[in-house]
């Protein structure tokens, strides 16, 4: 993404470096993101939360193999209205009807060879989804960044309900709020999420204000992981 003229992304990226990935052309981009240098990389996941940005550190494979494993891609089917409510499940992420509805086809005595092959295969994909996505609810269990594994826990609960990996998610979502412990640091990250919310960094004066606040909220918050992850902010906006 990129604010600079069209054919100068074009030259330099596309025509010098090669570049394989899409490109978007968005006016003010620079200014939003405050950009400072080319390229910079955000690691931005599919619900929406930052995990990364160009001046903390670039994602390391192991972030990126973890994040992926909250994404689900549509597997292929046939082209073919008859295979049009399968993607459609699919694609709104309805599991359990899903599941319901692979059961009733491969049910049917008459089914053609082809078919059978088809709706079985995509039931063993959903069986093993199911799998992972049941670890997946344990694993977001264990933290340690509490919020962020709350707004996941709650994504699969809903996205998976009626199936085991609904039932794992719940069972850890009501650990939280049952922990006094995690409460704690849930409420540290909103309050974090909060404070920052308040400051354009763009600005240099607004980024020197968050700098002292980022202080104060690391010394109340002590022992946090919003805490470390403020004074992380604190040294990156000061310079080190």
């Amino acid at each position: 993404m990129s604010d600079e003229d069209e054919k100068k992304i074009e030259d330099t990226f596309i025509t010098q470096l090669g570049a394989k990935y899409p490109f978007v052309k968005a006016k003010g981009c620079n200014q939003k993101y405050a950009i400072k240098f080319f390229p910079s990389v955000y690691c931005i996941d599919a619900s929406g939360t930052v995990h990364s940005v160009p001046e903390d550190r670039m994602p390391t494979e192991a972030m990126i193999e973890e994040l992926l494993a909250g994404v689900s891609l549509v597997p292929k089917a046939p082209e073919g209205a008859a295979f049009d409510a399968l993607r459609s499940m699919w694609q709104k992420r309805e599991h359990l009807k899903l599941r319901d509805h692979l059961a009733k086809m491969l049910a049917q005595p008459n089914l053609d060879a082809t078919l059978r092959e088809v709706y079985t295969a995509h039931q063993q994909e959903l069986e093993k989804r199911t799998e992972r996505a049941t670890q997946r609810a344990e694993k977001l269990g264990a933290g340690p960044d509490y919020l962020a594994s709350k707004d996941q826990l709650q994504r699969l609960e809903r996205e998976w309900k009626g199936l085991p990996p609904a039932e794992e998610a719940k069972k850890q979502l009501a650990r939280f709020s049952g922990d006094a412990a995690i409460k704690k640091e849930i409420a540290a990250s909103q309050a974090l999420e909060k404070l920052l919310a308040q400051y354009d960094t763009s600005r240099q004066s607004q980024a020197k204000k968050l700098v002292v606040e980022l202080e104060a909220f690391a010394k109340k918050h002590t022992g946090t992981l919003a805490a470390q992850q403020a004074e992380a902010q604190r040294k990156r906006l000061a310079g080190g």
